[in-house]
């Protein structure tokens, strides 16, 4: 065994596990750590997202935090920026590993990060220290352990044979420096708090809503009418006609199914109930609910009640400026922090152009103004809109306005509408 190993080992004996307040009621079922819920519906990673709504809150954050790529850039003496290709921290976000790509490798680590407020990647180095790969880990597979020192240190528990290959040579704890730790929001500063265990009521009262409406519905439990007969039926025949209408017309794989009745019976529509109503009212209110959790416009997970067309542009401005941002950040002051960036004048930018492209006149109108307000070339304005640059577009364009204004300023004569003649022709002046 490494010297290394062995005196991970060894250390172990004199740290302890940290964990958050909830951690107690916590168990392990095989999925990851659970928590019970008062629905009678454990609560983990897994049946968490076996809810729509969670699995529709949590697959948009994911992606959208995935599809912004990150960039390293260096800043320049006349303020302007420049990509730092020769970092490598460059490559290293574009390509972390050799099994996943970075829109990959930011989806896994974002899922973990709205699920169970942390998110972990191994930092493998050179011999020299130089990072050269990034090993996502689950967060359930993940403890924090503290030295009397106050030093952190990662135990991780691999799972699989490709993890445990990657994890070979990595220490029995890894320290703090050896471990990309992006944390949600935290209660003890340490480890971020786990949303699926915060919420584990409105998760599981959701979870606990879709098993009764599909047991209803699988079951039949619900009549959706009675049979009734003038006549006399002996017992016999109406064991036979309930177990003939139970056999041929409840359940769905019946649904639509011609009724053949006999005896005089007439069928009877029931129409919802009262309670009906209210469970069908209950379970909106529990999307709304779920969407609350992680900030989420209702209208992104097909809830449009209440949506129009102007306020779901908006929401959609608000989701991107509130809720996106939130996540960047934390990634940015993370890679930053663990990095050093600031030191070699670097920092990290995301790109939303992907997200914030409006209709295609708002969009126009937007390049039309940056391009009369001179912050932005022709050719940037077709770059960002997906077409090629053209000879000459490289320049900024001053409008004749604002080069009139200049020309007063600096005591000339302005240029362009406006300007007085220079030669009045003979006879053509005041009398």
């Amino acid at each position: 065994m490494p010297r290394k190993n062995l005196l991970s080992r060894a250390l172990a004996w004199a740290l302890r596990r940290t964990s958050d307040s909830t951690f107690d009621e916590m168990a392990w079922d095989g999925w990851g750590w659970s928590v019970p819920s008062a629905a009678g519906v454990p609560v983990n990673q897994q049946t968490a997202l076996n809810a729509t709504a969670v699995m529709a809150c949590v697959t948009i954050l994911a992606e959208d935090v995935a599809k912004l790529t990150p960039r390293i850039y260096r800043r320049l003496p006349n303020g302007g920026r420049e990509l730092a290709k020769d970092h490598f921290l460059f490559n290293l976000l574009r390509r972390p590993n050799d099994w996943q790509s970075g829109l990959e490798f930011r989806e896994m680590m974002q899922i973990s990060l709205v699920l169970r407020g942390n998110a972990y990647a191994v930092i493998a180095r050179t011999s020299r220290g130089i990072p050269y790969k990034l090993i996502p880990i689950n967060a359930d597979r993940v403890a924090l352990w503290e030295a009397p020192s106050g030093g952190l240190f990662y135990r991780v528990t691999p799972i699989g044979l490709h993890e445990m290959a990657e994890l070979k040579d990595e220490p029995f704890l890894i320290p703090a420096d050896d471990m990309l730790h992006i944390r949600g929001f935290s209660l003890n500063g340490l480890l971020g708090a786990s949303r699926i265990m915060l919420a584990k009521e409105a998760i599981g009262l959701t979870i606990a809503q879709e098993r009764q409406a599909s047991e209803w519905a699988g079951n039949g439990a619900q009549p959706s009418g009675v049979l009734q007969t003038d006549q006399k039926l002996t017992e016999p025949a109406a064991k036979r006609m309930a177990a003939e209408w139970r056999d041929s017309h409840s359940g769905v794989r019946n649904t639509g199914k011609i009724l053949v009745l006999e005896q005089g019976l007439k069928f009877n529509a029931l129409n919802l109930s009262a309670s009906d109503m209210q469970f069908i009212a209950s379970r909106q209110f529990q999307l709304a609910e779920i969407c609350r959790i992680w900030r989420i416009p209702p209208h992104m997970v097909g809830e449009l009640s209440r949506s129009t067309n102007n306020n779901i542009a908006q929401q959609a401005q608000e989701y991107a400026n509130y809720t996106l941002t939130g996540y960047t950040a934390r990634w940015s002051s993370k890679l930053d922090a663990h990095f050093d960036l600031e030191a070699d004048d670097l920092f990290i930018d995301w790109d939303f152009s992907i997200l914030t492209k409006a209709d295609l006149p708002t969009r126009y109108n937007a390049y039309r103004t940056g391009i009369m307000s001179m912050f932005l070339t022709p050719n940037e304005a077709r770059i960002d809109d997906g077409r090629d640059p053209v000879d000459g577009g490289d320049k900024l364009y001053q409008p004749l306005n604002m080069d009139a204004v200049g020309s007063q300023s600096s005591g000339e004569a302005p240029q362009g509408a406006g300007r007085p003649p220079q030669e009045i022709p003979e006879g053509m002046g005041p009398a």
